[in-house]
């Protein structure tokens, strides 16, 4: 990375799963790749007190599976670049210890540093996080030269009102290009390349509208159960945990206007845009296009209550109410304990083959486009073709992309350390963004009661009734 100014990556929650299982490994892949500053260091915070050694031991810990990749000497030389500070929790400046780890080592080198701070910690911290950050100046913009930048996981907020009050912490505290909004599904090069496939081919294009598009489906299937997550997972729900985040940003990228460029200022807002356009639901619509689904063994989860009425499969038949989308109906499908890992979305297109190609003397069908996301990341489209034989009979065949880009790009969380790092926000979501998705949401939320909860089998395609096949 060509960065001349020192960084210091402040994790709080610096020893929690998010920690151990994503962002050490992620930083220590960009280390031996050499993508991170020159001069950097990295800052463990929590409650637990530890020493700087003991810290270092948890990530040697956690990078003993990627010893392999490196030599011994470069491993030794990153674990170095970590160090631990406590919260102070009886104290008026609780952030007392991170904020003198972080000037001991501008001390140390001579000069001010970056300073990023990534929320690896349970939604419910965030507002006191926030406001403790903001009271310690931590996160002060005080010049043009450096930047003080703050990560948050989704899900922001568990309600519209808790995302609300969230959004006006972060903009009372912090400028809008401080805050760096993760949903590592924006970060999946899969997800990003929906863009150039729709823009940068004319042949889809000029189709990719109400006139030749029948419907939309976006399915994320999930083979494991709650499992050890019940506590957090039972005040969340499937439609928060991934709907109102993953679902909704993919549904954005698929529908939105062509930006004016490439900047993230272009590309959010379009995003934005095209989901302030959804259609919020009223009670007449919420029955006949949502279902909720519990799988058989949920309520005996550890944290779940005995009687819990969280839903862990949902489906919604959403309309966008633009000239381009009216009338095209998008469903939205998730679920846990299902049947298969999957994240794909189809879009189905009409049979408009004429004369002698029509479906009744031709058996042609419309064309489709899958974008598969995971577990593979695969561009196919259907089209029709002849069959093989002396008659002349038309039959479907798939043309088949495969994105073959881990080894240039890493996984998601790299990417999203890297762009925090270089203040790109293009995969971040934006205020607007977040509001937007919340209201569509929250139209499903306020009416969730009414809707009858049905019952799945663990590893079962999902419930019975469905809106979609």
């Amino acid at each position: 990375m060509n960065e001349v100014i020192p960084t210091t990556i402040c994790i709080l929650g610096g020893a929690g799963d998010l920690a151990r299982k994503k962002l050490i490994p992620a930083l220590f892949d960009l280390y031996i790749e050499n993508k991170l500053p020159t001069t950097f260091r990295v800052i463990g915070f929590a409650r637990t007190e530890r020493s700087n050694e003991d810290y270092r031991e948890i990530v040697k810990e956690v990078l003993f599976p990627f010893v392999s990749k490196t030599d011994s000497s470069t491993l030794s030389a990153f674990i170095e670049t970590f160090f631990y500070a406590t919260t102070v929790s009886d104290s008026d400046d609780t952030y007392i210890h991170l904020k003198e780890a972080v000037e001991n080592f501008e001390t140390e080198i001579g000069a001010k540093t970056n300073r990023l701070f990534y929320l690896a910690i349970p939604p419910f911290e965030y507002e006191t996080t926030l406001t403790n950050l903001y009271h310690s100046g931590l996160a002060a913009l005080d010049d043009n030269t450096h930047f003080a930048r703050i990560l948050i996981e989704k899900p922001f907020g568990n309600t519209f009102s808790a995302a609300k009050s969230l959004d006006v912490t972060l903009q009372k505290f912090f400028k809008e290009e401080q805050i760096f909004r993760i949903d590592h599904y924006l970060a999946k090069e899969a997800v990003q390349n929906i863009l150039s496939f729709r823009f940068a081919n004319i042949l889809l294009q000029s189709a990719w509208n109400n006139a030749y598009v029948k419907e939309v489906h976006i399915t994320l299937k999930e083979k494991n159960n709650v499992a050890t997550r019940g506590s957090f997972y039972d005040k969340v729900g499937a439609l928060i945990d991934v709907g109102q985040n993953h679902l909704l940003q993919i549904l954005a990228l698929i529908t939105m206007d062509e930006p004016k460029s490439l900047s993230a200022k272009d590309i959010r807002g379009k995003r934005a845009e095209i989901l302030s356009k959804l259609k919020i639901f009223t009670d007449d619509t919420l029955q006949q296009n949502c279902i909720k689904a519990q799988y058989i063994g949920y309520q005996d989860t550890e944290g779940v209550a005995s009687n819990s009425q969280t839903e862990t499969y949902f489906e919604f038949k959403a309309g966008i109410d633009t000239e381009a989308w009216r009338g095209v109906p998008f469903y939205v499908r998730s679920g846990k304990a299902l049947d298969e890992e999957k994240v794909l979305v189809e879009i189905l297109f009409h049979d408009v083959a004429t004369g002698p190609f029509e479906t009744s003397s031709c058996f042609t069908v419309g064309n489709k486009v899958e974008l598969s996301i995971s577990p593979t990341e695969e561009t196919t489209l259907t089209l029709n073709v002849k069959e093989p034989g002396r008659k002349y009979q038309v039959e479907s065949k798939k043309l088949l992309y495969t994105h073959d880009t881990k080894a240039v790009t890493g996984n998601a969380y790299e990417k999203v350390l890297l762009d925090c790092i270089e203040g790109d926000q293009t995969v971040f979501a934006s205020t607007d963004e977040v509001l937007a998705s919340w209201e569509f949401i929250h139209s499903i939320m306020e009416l969730w009661g009414t809707v009858v909860m049905q019952k799945y089998a663990q590893g079962s395609n999902g419930p019975e009734e469905k809106l979609f096949n």
